[in-house]
């Protein structure tokens, strides 16, 4: 049976949407810390995310984030573990992205 191609389209375009929230969101909590562009924050915990991707399971450590921008305007953030880069919004699952809006979080609230 074929799916029709407006479903696939409203789900893509709320995934989308879900990715650009998170992530602005994140990177304002970032900012709340005082962080710059570029600028390490430590974790106070290092995050274990798991990613599965072609049927294959990728785990990602991190103990940092740092937000940067892109060329064309927008944002994102990268995560490291051990001062080597290990992760971006940009290809991190939204599973991934909301641990890591929740660790931020808890870094406001405890400042």
């Amino acid at each position: 049976m074929k799916i029709k191609t407006k479903t696939n389209k409203r789900v893509n375009n709320a995934v989308a949407e879900c990715r650009e929230s998170i992530t602005t969101s994140t990177i304002e909590l970032l900012k709340q810390l005082g962080a710059e562009v570029g600028q390490d924050v430590v974790f106070r915990h290092t995050l274990i995310l798991h990613n599965f991707k072609n049927e294959t399971s990728e785990t990602i450590l991190a103990d940092r984030i740092a937000y940067m921008d892109s060329r064309n305007g927008s944002q994102f953030y990268v995560t490291q573990f051990n001062d080597e880069y290990w992760g971006s919004s940009c290809f991190l699952s939204i599973d991934n992205m909301l641990r890591i809006y929740d660790e931020v979080r808890r870094l406001v609230r405890s400042e």
